[in-house]
């Protein structure tokens, strides 16, 4: 039964696409409109892509640089049953994600696929229109620098005993210690939201065959078969009861969350978990967000989320929070810190002035202050050009809710359009970042240069009222990572390790190179 479907599935989905190749070369449908229309199908065939051999983001490069030469600010594509127009413009970026937000506040449903009443089509980015701004409101005092702060317990403690574990590791192996990073840098990841979001110890990093780990590798693989029908053919996948999670792992993370809900509730013992903020936030005891809380982007976001009202907290909706930031802070938190450690090995002199900025404020524990984390500029730096060349999104998407015309340049935005914003084409745009294929924190992130740049030329988190609500969570989840393993180790290339540096297409992100191998080694 299963081969059928996915053989029928798999060819009805060849000969949609070849279809819509066809399609796309003779479609003038934004011509209508004023709007060069680019074919970008010879940058990445839609099959090339459907096999994982090419990325999307090829063919947002190629209409770009076409863009470049052209001096245009925005094309048109069709990409299979979306009018999609791309933008380069800064100014219609900012217009986009921020000062037109009510015409385009929503993005792409990832969870169309999902049964009405699934717990799924509670998370907030399933969520659109008023709902979603209303929760979105409710949740935003939870992702402040004063509760974020409240976690750093759960950073320390995970990367101090992953340390270790690893110093023991290498002690074993005779004084250094070749690991695949991938499934190292997951045990952190892991037992760090078990315990900064449930509230849990989940032992991964002592037994990385655990329930929770393989629970957790379960809930967040997502073959890519199923991935590319659930962007292109949800109702298909819904009409034919097809999950593209596993709703095993799914129901095992929903049971336990709910006896950690419960006492919260309760009024007992405080946690500094994020289960704890959710209830926190059910009982009205979060505070507003106060303005010095608050990044440039974010104030200029804010004003569209003032109208909306607080919403009821049900059980069901805190634990579909949750999970949500579960399933968004695992794969994606796992692949940042990789390519992170990744850069450290292949730049020996970065990872020397990042290991003495650390050593200034290391505790005689090995501990790191949170504050003090986040007020180090070469790891600022770092981070920011790591998030550069590997964005956790390669583009950002909007939908156009109700028809937009823009008074400057007369550019027409009907209704169902969706608007990409080509984040990787942009942080490898010259013009903002000189010598863009070199790795080079300060030379493209330092305060001199970045202040003459376009804030809307870095977007690794987007921006906006829609954007990475987690996104303070993820930067000190790293950031700490980081500075357990500097400081306690020299990280080098082995000579299976890829350089220079590069990553493997993965649909609308970049992923770390399939068993990148590194060497760990402890400093005396």
């Amino acid at each position: 039964m299963w081969f059928s479907i996915i053989f029928l599935g798999a060819l009805s989905f060849l000969l949609y696409f070849i279809y819509q190749s066809l399609l796309t070369k003779k479609s003038k449908y934004w011509e209508q409109y004023g709007v060069r229309q680019v074919d970008a199908t010879s940058a990445a065939t839609n099959f090339e892509v459907f096999l994982g051999k090419k990325d999307v983001t090829e063919r947002d490069a190629l209409a770009y640089n076409l863009l470049t030469t052209s001096g245009e600010k925005y094309c048109g594509l069709i990409e299979n049953s979306y009018n999609v127009l791309l933008l380069k413009d800064m100014d219609l970026i900012k217009k986009i994600l921020i000062k037109e937000f009510e015409h385009f506040p929503n993005r792409r449903d990832f969870f169309a696929w999902a049964k009405d009443d699934s717990i799924l089509k509670k998370m907030l980015t399933a969520m659109n229109g008023d709902e979603w701004k209303d929760l979105r409101n409710t949740l935003t005092p939870a992702f402040t620098t004063g509760k974020i702060r409240r976690m750093m317990e759960s950073f320390n403690n995970v990367g101090r005993e992953w340390a270790a574990s690893l110093k023991g590791q290498a002690k074993a192996n005779g004084g250094s210690l070749k690991i695949d990073v991938i499934p190292c840098v997951n045990t952190y990841t892991v037992d760090v939201i078990a315990s900064a979001v449930f509230g849990f110890k989940a032992g991964t990093i002592q037994n990385p065959n655990s329930d929770f780990a393989t629970m957790a590798g379960r809930f967040s693989n997502f073959p890519r078969i199923k991935m590319i029908f659930a962007f292109q053919f949800p109702q298909l996948l819904k009409g034919l009861g097809i999950s593209v999670m596993n709703m095993e792992a799914l129901a095992w993370f929903e049971q336990i969350l709910s006896p950690g809900l419960q006492e919260r509730l309760s009024g007992g013992r405080k946690h500094n978990d994020f289960l704890q903020m959710l209830a926190e936030a059910k009982k009205g005891e979060l505070k507003a967000v106060e303005e010095d809380e608050m990044s440039e982007f974010e104030k200029e976001a804010h004003d569209h989320l003032k109208s909306g009202k607080k919403v009821l907290l049900t059980n069901d909706v805190m634990n579909a929070q949750s999970l949500l930031f579960f399933l968004a802070g695992f794969a994606t938190t796992t692949n940042f810190i990789t390519f992170m450690l990744y850069a450290l090995a292949a730049h020996q002199d970065v990872q020397e002035r990042l290991r003495k900025e650390l050593g200034k404020i290391a505790k005689n524990d090995g501990d790191f202050d949170y504050d003090e984390l986040g007020q180090l500029e070469y790891l600022e730096m770092f981070v920011c050009e790591v998030l550069r060349k590997f964005p956790a999104a390669n583009r950002l998407e909007r939908i156009c809710a109700k028809d937009y015309k823009d008074p400057e340049t007369g550019l027409t935005i009907p209704k169902g359009t969706l608007v990409a914003i080509p984040v990787t084409s942009i942080h490898m745009e010259p013009k903002y970042y000189p010598n863009p294929d070199k790795f080079d924190p300060e030379g493209h992130f330092g305060s001199e240069v970045k202040k003459d740049r376009s804030p809307y030329a870095y977007l690794p988190f987007g921006s906006g009222p829609r954007n990475c609500i987690g996104m303070r969570f993820a930067l000190i989840e790293g950031k700490a990572a980081v500075a357990h393993i500097v400081h306690h180790f020299k990280v080098e290339p082995t000579d299976k390790t890829p350089l220079p540096m590069k990553g493997l297409p993965g649909g609308l992100q970049t992923l770390p190179p399939t068993d990148l191998e590194l060497k760990l080694t402890p400093r005396k």
